[in-house]
């Protein structure tokens, strides 16, 4: 990590990525403006950074361990009825499976598609980001004041033009494939810094006919691949350099805060939006982009 950045520093920006990783403003952009409305280096962070996703991370896998639990849980009973299935052709009795309404309420469970689901929003972004890397890590093209400050003004353009998308007439539109697959094209967007990956996954949602609260609960189940897949990324770069000056108090509270405020922002977006719009992020944004275009 650069030797510029002491330890109030460091937890500084491992709580804002903490916070603004899952609330829909950029925790990309933002970690751009506050290192340059502060003049702290963007430079030599690598582990930093690839310990605070790994608090990310962690945050939403213990948040969602109930969802994690019931599709073990699905997937353990599809396969002991696929393998009652194997033996015994129908019911002498009824002509219908054994199990009777269990087979379809564990065929047509949601968790039994979710993992399939993720995974093909997943695969759009796992194409484009090798690509698009040596351009999006680049000072001069990319990583600005100017691109983040356009890309949030474009970001709140999209939460108005989603919230003027017609509410679902049923409670809840099933998601298909074909969802999945436009949610996933809608993250790369999000490669951009300034662009919230949460926020373009849920406006993908949103187009789609999710309910707001179904799909940003959605975009979070997406971050867990997309996290991941980020701190893979950045350990094979970490290993590639030839030694690191990280500072072990740094990394430790920088993960906790991390961790700690994830936690935080997780709970409060999926309570705000079961009532509230993505309106006020648009305006915090528009305000924001604006304010980080004019920014020298």
């Amino acid at each position: 990590m650069d030797s510029n950045l002491n330890l109030l520093q460091s937890l500084a920006l491992a709580a804002l990525q903490g916070v603004t990783e899952f609330l829909p403003v950029s925790s990309s952009g933002h970690l751009v403006l506050l290192r340059k409305i502060f003049g702290w280096s963007d430079d030599g962070g690598l582990v930093f950074d690839t310990v605070l996703h790994g608090g990310s991370l962690l945050a939403i896998l213990i948040y969602f361990w109930r969802e994690w639990l019931a599709i073990f849980r699905v997937y353990l009973s599809w396969s002991k009825i696929e393998n009652r299935k194997s033996k015994i052709a129908t019911s002498p009795q009824s002509g219908k499976w054994p199990l009777g309404d269990k087979v379809a309420d564990v065929e047509n469970s949601y968790y039994l598609r979710l993992p399939w689901l993720v995974l093909l929003a997943t695969v759009p972004v796992v194409f484009a980001a090798p690509v698009l890397k040596p351009i999006l890590e680049s000072d001069e093209i990319i990583r600005n004041t100017s691109i983040t400050g356009m890309s949030m003004i474009m970001t709140a353009l999209l939460f108005l033009l989603a919230e003027t998308h017609p509410r679902p007439a049923a409670p809840d539109t099933k998601m298909t494939l074909w969802h999945a697959l436009f949610i996933g094209l809608m993250q790369i967007v999000a490669l951009l810094p300034g662009a919230s990956r949460s926020g373009w996954t849920t406006s993908g949602g949103i187009f789609t006919g999710q309910r707001r609260e179904e799909a940003v609960r959605f975009a979070f189940y997406m971050a867990v691949p997309a996290i991941a897949g980020a701190i893979v990324f950045q350990t094979k770069d970490i290993l590639a350099m030839q030694g690191s000056a990280a500072d072990p108090a740094a990394l430790i509270g920088g993960f906790a805060v991390s961790f700690i405020t994830s936690l935080a922002a997780i709970h409060f977006c999926l309570k705000f939006f079961r009532v509230h719009s993505l309106r006020p992020f648009a305006v915090y944004l528009v305000i924001a982009g604006l304010l980080a275009i004019f920014m020298k």
